[in-house]
């Protein structure tokens, strides 16, 4: 009986500590080196945030808003599922966008969620057209496939927004991306600029390699909801066991990717061991 006690309580520690962890964030901070980040880009700081699925921190999301403005970054990229296909509002992503838009540039690319609920309006009472239209209106860089140059005194860097097709993510049935997908969306990559690339999924590192990407931003799989300390995260949200790339830096080629655990969740409000995470990137040229 007391063993059965001891296990019970443990259970619950377990999952009111997984709980606690959804209603906190940490700002991380990471610096990326690189020969091609011009001049004026040196000591650059972007803010990146990804899948918030509509999640609140504190009214108005004042924590978070506070955190963002301590940390000052000069650009603010997103990369998508700011929304949740299974949530029918969408009041915290637009009133953070709102705020992001009024201090700061702010280029935003589709996650699966947006791009499920593009897909098919009916099953989503219209709530994505509702949220471009109002991001669109306070001038968030909304970006589908596209290219755009990042300008700062006479330097440019390029970012390239990739929004890939839903039959790319999913459980079964996956279509893999190759870099001809990519050049069809994108086009070739333009090896005179420094490239950063916006793209949601990471399972993809190899063909964002071999298109030619520099630095690659990309989130999607929540850090492995749980994690095993210093080791790897544990289940991707296409529940996966130990998927490849959950949270950090990896490598391919000449290219870098930047894996974020997310700034929120859906479905399963419980992480462990994997606090949701905004993270501000520092450029720096390397001489």
């Amino acid at each position: 009986m007391k063993i059965a006690i001891i296990i019970v309580c443990i259970v619950a520690l377990l999952c009111l500590w997984g709980f606690l962890e959804t209603r906190c964030f940490i700002m991380h901070h990471y610096e990326y080196k690189s020969k091609k980040i011009p001049k004026s880009f040196d000591n650059a700081k972007m803010l990146y945030l990804v899948d918030l699925h509509n999640v609140h921190y504190g009214k108005f999301n004042t924590r978070l808003k506070k955190s963002i403005e301590k940390a000052n970054p000069d650009y603010v990229l997103i990369g998508g599922d700011f929304l949740s296909k299974n949530d029918d509002t969408y009041d915290s992503a637009i009133d953070l966008i709102t705020w992001l838009c009024s201090k700061y540039p702010v280029y935003f690319v589709n996650g699966n969620h947006e791009t499920k609920m593009k897909l098919y309006p009916e099953d989503y009472k219209g709530i994505y057209k509702e949220f471009y239209e109002m991001a669109k209106g306070v001038k968030c860089n909304c970006l589908s496939n596209q290219k755009v140059f990042i300008t700062r005194s006479d330097d440019k860097i390029v970012l390239d927004c990739l929004e890939i097709s839903l039959d790319h993510y999913g459980m079964r049935d996956r279509k893999d991306l190759r870099e001809e997908d990519i050049k069809r969306a994108l086009g070739k990559v333009d090896k005179r600029f420094f490239n950063l690339m916006l793209a949601h999924s990471p399972r993809y590192l190899d063909a964002y390699s071999e298109w030619g990407a520099d630095l690659v931003l990309s989130g999607h799989n929540h850090g492995g909801l749980a994690r095993i300390p210093g080791v790897c995260g544990v289940i991707s949200t296409e529940a996966r066991l130990f998927p490849k790339y959950t949270k950090g830096f990896y490598y391919k080629g000449d290219t870098t990717m930047l894996v974020s655990a997310g700034i929120g969740g859906h479905t399963l409000p419980i992480r462990f061991f994997n606090l949701p995470e905004a993270l501000i990137i520092t450029l720096k040229k390397e001489d």
